[in-house]
Parts: structure tokens; sequence; C-alpha cells
């Protein structure tokens, strides 16, 4: 009898652990899921927000030399503005800032990749 009670006991025991295995599989494929769509859709919005931040980085790198030469040719003649100055400096700013938002997504778009190369194995 206790040989019998023995037996059941191990064999739920085995179906309880399969089945559990099978659900914990499960939620692992999920989760693979879910991550592989969260890294596209960054990706995608990266991508997206780079080709806007490029787009206008090249604008103000443009705006940027013109002003830098009509300010330079005031400093020549002796004829600068603060204003002018100021401008420039800001406009300068903006430029720089661009430059290192670019270089950041970029750097994301690279990594989210690399993720993804990484997961594919």
């Amino acid at each position: 009898m206790k040989r019998q009670y023995w037996c059941i006991a191990l064999i739920a025991a085995t179906l309880l652990t399969t089945g559990c295995r099978n659900s914990h599989r499960d939620e692992i494929d999920q989760r693979r899921e879910a991550l592989k769509q969260k890294q596209d859709s960054s990706l995608q919005a990266a991508q997206q927000e780079l080709a806007i931040v490029d787009s206008t980085l090249e604008v103000v790198k443009a705006e940027y030399e013109h002003r830098k030469a009509e300010v330079d040719e005031h400093k020549a003649a002796l004829q600068a503005t603060e204003q002018e100055l100021t401008d420039l400096t800001l406009l300068r700013m903006k430029r720089d800032s661009l430059k290192v938002q670019w270089d950041l997504l970029g750097a994301k778009i690279k990594y989210i990749r690399q993720k993804q190369k990484e997961i594919a194995k």
C-alpha cells in the first residue's frame, strides 16, 4: 500500500514538474518576443528621430557658417556688435547640442542592433 502511494506521488510530482517547465518555457518565449518587439520599436523611433536631428543639424551648420563669415567680416572691420556675437554664440551652442544628440542617437541605434544580434544567436 505504501509503495502504491509512493508511485502515485512520484508520478504526480513528475507531471507537475513537466507542466511547470512548459509554463516557464512559454513565459520565456513570450518575454523574448516582447523584448524583440520593444527593440524593433525603439530602433525605429531612434532612426526617425535621428533623421530629424540630422536634417536640422545640417540646416543649423549652414546657417552658422554663413553667420560666422558675416561676423568675421564685421570683426575685421571692427564693426561687430554685441548682439551679432551673442547670436553667433547661441547658434554655435545649438549646433553643438544637435551634434551631441546626433552622436547619442547613433550610439543608441548601434547598441540596439548589437543586442538584436546577440539575441539572434
